[in-house]
């Protein structure tokens, strides 16, 4: 069985670098489209992800004190990291969450070289300065305060992620229904109305279906620009369009 200590300890780590890497996604994601950007899956302030790329960075590669091959091997570990995460998470919620086809070199639109450059360097960091030091500040944290810290974390995290699928579980199934609406105006279109009334029943239904939307669906929506429905795609872009063209 393993030690309950060493389990509490790399839990913290991971909700210390899933911040982190939350930080790290804002800052980047704020550039890209030029203006402040909240990003993440979970509500909190955190990126799992990101958490279990670096805690498999330095299980699997903390032995390796070559920088060039610590690179190398991180930057494919990561990258490995991330496709599954897409294909999974897409998998799961019948949706692509994000993707790299604007990039150069990459891999289906889930990784790309710029992303496996950044990750490599990263890791040679974390594993030679960032990790060690996070390590020592565990160690100096009273045994009994530390216990009641990462408690406190897991019900967070626990609860966050309950609240967060639970919330984004019925967005296909209301995408669906708007889809059936907008093929329904446009079956019984008569030839004798105008088209500008077509299009004002059509706003009608996106907005109404926006205004249907709950938190949870609004919130993911405009931390990830290049969520896509599989099954509905026309229509998640067009819901993406209405919304931030009414928050501008």
């Amino acid at each position: 069985m393993p030690d309950i200590v060493m389990v509490e300890k790399y839990f913290f780590l991971l909700v210390v670098y899933s911040i982190i890497g939350w930080v790290y996604e804002c800052i980047v994601e704020s550039i890209r489209q030029k203006k402040i950007v909240n990003r993440g899956f979970l509500n909190g302030p955190y990126c799992p992800i990101y958490g279990f790329g670096a805690l498999l960075d330095v299980v699997a590669l903390g032995w390796c004190h070559n920088p060039v091959m610590l690179f190398l091997l991180s930057a494919v570990l990561c990258c490995t990291l991330e496709y599954i995460t897409s294909v999974v998470m897409e998998k799961l919620f019948n949706a692509r969450w994000w993707d790299y086809y604007d990039f150069k070199f990459n891999l289906n639109g889930r990784v790309c070289l710029l992303g496996a450059f950044a990750f490599g360097t990263l890791s040679i960091l974390l594993v030679n300065f960032i990790h060690p030091f996070f390590l020592w500040i565990t160690d100096m944290i009273y045994a009994p305060l530390f216990h009641i810290v990462c408690v406190g974390l897991l019900l967070i995290v626990i609860a966050d992620s309950i609240i967060t699928i639970a919330g984004f579980s019925s967005f296909n199934g209301k995408l669906k229904e708007l889809s059936v609406n907008i093929n329904n105006i446009k079956e019984n279109l008569d030839s004798r109305v105008n088209s500008s009334n077509t299009v004002e029943r059509i706003t009608a239904a996106y907005s109404k279906f926006t205004q249907n939307l709950n938190f949870q669906q609004l919130r993911l929506l405009r931390s990830f620009p290049k969520l896509h429905s599989i099954k509905y795609g026309n229509i998640s872009e067009e819901i993406k369009r209405f919304i931030f063209r009414k928050k501008k």
